[in-house]
């Protein structure tokens, strides 16, 4: 599989598909090189009769973030969900509901572009 990109109007529709990732888990924060972040999740699917999958995002083009180490990842509820905002200028994901105040977030990336990959439920 291959990474997607994505826009404000599939991101709405991804969104809403995985119920905005909220009670799922947070699996990963891997920075992929200096200026290109994956964070992965574990998350029901609507549209596959809310069986779990996993769904990698991946922010190109870094240019601030709110980073945590990975014992406090793990605590981090997922009770609210992400936010996740594409407009022309910026592409950025935070954990909880920050709509329009992202960097209020406990964690959050924000860089130019932003997609994701689905994948199996538990694959690495």
């Amino acid at each position: 599989m291959s990474i997607k990109p994505l826009n404000a109007q599939s991101l709405h529709a991804l969104c809403q598909r995985i119920d905005y990732a909220r009670h799922g888990e947070i699996r990963s924060l891997t920075p992929l090189a200096s200026t290109s972040i994956e964070i992965r999740f574990s998350v029901q699917d609507k549209a596959r009769g809310f069986d779990w999958i996993e769904v990698a995002f991946v922010i190109e083009g870094v240019n601030d973030a709110k980073l945590v180490s990975d014992n406090v990842l793990r605590m981090l509820s997922m009770d609210e969900g992400i936010t996740v905002e594409v407009d022309n200028t910026k592409a950025a994901l935070a954990i909880g509901n920050y709509k329009g105040r992202i960097e209020d977030a406990p964690l959050y990336i924000v860089g130019a572009t932003i997609g994701y990959e689905e994948r199996e439920f538990g694959e690495d």
